[in-house]
């Protein structure tokens, strides 16, 4: 059987090591006309090892000559791709992923120094605030993707310079993550779709993010929403405010870190 068209163009770029043709032919394998989307969550899976290895590869050039200029733009496509890779799989994933008593402050701190890692992030302020040190029965990996993709969208909201606050906390002996941002706010219209596939405001955006983060809530028995700025007190109020509460746990063994 003949390669499918935009997996041998990915394959096709990543060989080359132009990234970003292999970016855009990711985009077109995730894409809703392929129709197969476990086909393309496994070859997306099989694609996270040559990743790796590009990405290695260009951290050692970049420790040499320095992060910067075309280095650090490979990088972050690197990244990005595997933000992409990381999104696709959750959603065509049909097994839950395995849980134990975490602690959500470890995991949103985590994802917070990963997201100012990447040079995209550098414009942003980033505060996280942590009045609780809740522990939940939750999944690691999956929360601190679930915290990146919602500092990610936020970031991608604001045009330029901004300021975008995390807060971990409890409300009623509940475990609650709020993620703010001071952009221009999310329009009425996309509101009611906001949590779809493929639904965005991003021009270079896929759509998957908050998707992700719907998928991963519901896997923790969570609920997540666009809520009032005035849930947060802050002066002025944020413009976009998402709220993840999460179920209270009670008689927990001593949390994980992993």
């Amino acid at each position: 059987m003949d390669t499918p068209a935009p997996l041998a163009l990915l394959l096709q770029a990543l060989e080359a090591g132009d990234l970003p043709a292999a970016k855009a032919a990711a985009r077109e394998l995730q894409s809703p006309r392929t129709g197969d989307t476990r086909l393309a969550a496994e070859v997306l899976h099989e694609l996270r090892q040559p990743l790796l290895g590009v990405k290695a590869y260009t951290q050692l050039l970049a420790e040499e000559f320095g992060a910067r200029g075309t280095l650090q733009m490979m990088l972050a496509q690197v990244e990005r791709m595997e933000q992409i890779i990381s999104d696709f799989t959750r959603l065509a994933s049909e097994r839950p992923a395995p849980q134990q008593p975490v602690s959500l402050a470890t995991h949103v701190r985590a994802a917070a120094r990963h997201f100012t890692l990447n040079p995209d992030s550098a414009r942003i302020s980033l505060e996280v605030m942590v009045s609780e040190e809740p522990t939940l029965q939750g999944n690691g990996r999956l929360l601190e993707q679930l915290t990146l993709n919602l500092l990610n969208n936020a970031r991608d909201a604001i045009s330029g310079p901004g300021r975008v606050k995390v807060v971990v906390a409890r409300e009623d002996d509940a475990p609650v993550l709020y993620v703010a941002d001071w952009g221009p706010g999310v329009p009425e219209v996309m509101r009611q779709h906001l949590f779809e596939p493929y639904v965005t405001g991003n021009k270079n955006g896929t759509g998957l993010g908050l998707a992700v983060c719907q998928r991963i809530a519901q896997e923790h028995g969570a609920r997540l929403e666009l809520v009032p700025p005035s849930a947060l007190p802050e002066q002025p109020p944020p413009t976009t405010l998402f709220r993840v509460l999460f179920p209270s746990l009670e008689n927990t063994t001593a949390p994980s870190t992993s």
